[in-house]
């Protein structure tokens, strides 16, 4: 190569270049080499002929070496930098993960309800939280100075999907169904940001992480067995209202068409609020019970809603959601225990029918009637 000491211009073999300015010649081996100033040395100057030759020199048979790369090839060779701004620049900090809010607040709860009342009225809408130290559920009643109940409570649930459902099922209803003057107020819990207490962080430092996963996968599996066993029984209850004092048992047995009207009468009243499946009347249970379900479970919040503390026939009636549990008979023509035919209903059957073929109880037939009703009813409860 040419010495850089000595003076290009007097060397024949050196061109210089107008548009860079830099001299350059070709070499022995036919590649033009280029002079960089800065670094005071030769450079070889790269054109289509010398990267084609390079390119033939070290070619791998079988590999096209013009073919475009995959998009798997360009990730690979990808290079990522970053210059020193971000080099020394704090990542930003990670947002805290917003608990999810599980609780309700409620007023105008009974000063005399307990725990365990409280726990049976809003179980209803989920399952109740357990404290993770006493397995009891996280009801907290308030209190005022000198201990007493304020009528303020706070109810935790274990999901939050809970709480949006107790708030409109359970807001301006009555605690204790028929008493009007439980009504309760029931809305989403507010908590103010705090710090873990002593408690909470001597709990961390005694393994209270491992405890409280233990608890709360019981809570899952107790969530999982009611939504499976019990998932399906509680839908069909909670789409069913009992009505009760709706007739007495006398006015059954002096009028044998009352039961018939009785269920005509209540199902166009519901059917006002949803389609109505199926209507009983139980008239071998006490209290003037009458059950009606509803295709929809929305209908039969309805009925409550309507039908709890009105007048009918002049009696105050309650409705209620049944509760899955409570036992109500009425008569029908199967046999019983012992297999004997129940005599109550066939003997309210005959008299019916002879009630028809009499014309439907015509004047001439009154003196009888009254004489009949005298006489000790064999299904009298």
């Amino acid at each position: 190569m040419p010495d850089p000491t000595k003076d290009f211009s007097k060397d024949p073999r050196m061109k210089l270049s107008e548009e860079t300015g830099k001299w350059s010649y070709v070499g022995d081996d036919g590649i033009s080499y280029e002079y960089d100033e800065n670094l005071a040395a030769w450079f070889p100057m790269y054109n289509d002929d010398l990267v084609r030759s390079q390119q033939s020199a070290y070619a791998v048979e079988g590999v096209d070496e013009t073919a475009p790369t995959t998009a798997q090839q360009q990730k690979q060779k990808r290079v990522y930098t970053f210059n020193e701004e971000e080099k020394n620049a704090k990542k930003p900090k990670r947002e805290p993960t917003k608990r999810p809010n599980t609780s309700v607040y409620v007023t105008g709860v009974p000063v005399d309800a307990t725990v365990q009342e409280i726990k049976d009225v809003f179980q209803k809408c989920g399952v109740i939280m357990e404290d993770l130290d006493s397995g009891e559920p996280k009801i907290k009643i308030y209190q005022d100075a000198e201990g007493k109940p304020k009528g303020d409570v706070l109810v935790s649930y274990f999901k939050e999907e809970s709480v949006p459902l107790a708030i409109n099922l359970l807001d301006e209803a009555e605690f204790r169904l028929g008493d009007p003057t439980t009504k309760i107020s029931v809305q989403q819990a507010v908590f103010k940001e705090k710090d873990p207490s002593e408690q909470q962080k001597k709990r961390a430092a005694s393994g209270g992480k491992k405890k409280a996963q233990k608890k709360l996968h019981q809570l899952q599996r107790k969530l999982d067995w009611v939504d499976e066993e019990g998932g399906k029984k509680a839908e069909k209850f909670a789409k069913i209202v009992i009505l009760k004092n709706m007739y007495t048992q006398q006015e059954l047995d002096e009028d044998p068409t009352l039961l018939l009207e009785l269920k005509e009468d209540v199902r166009d009243e519901c059917e006002k609020l949803g389609e109505v499946t199926n209507v009983i009347l139980y008239d071998k249970s006490p209290g003037g019970v009458i059950s009606v379900r509803f295709m929809e479970q929305k209908s039969a919040d309805a009925c409550v809603l309507l039908m709890n503390n009105r007048y009918f026939a002049g009696r105050q009636i309650s409705a209620e959601i049944y509760d899955g549990k409570t036992k109500y008979e009425k008569s029908g023509t199967k046999t019983n225990l012992e297999g004997e035919e129940d005599e109550a209903e066939k003997a309210r059957l005959e008299r019916y029918a002879k009630w028809l073929e009499e014309g439907g109880g015509s004047d001439g037939e009154e003196e009888e009637e009254e004489e009949e009703k005298k006489k000790p009813s064999s299904d009298s409860q």
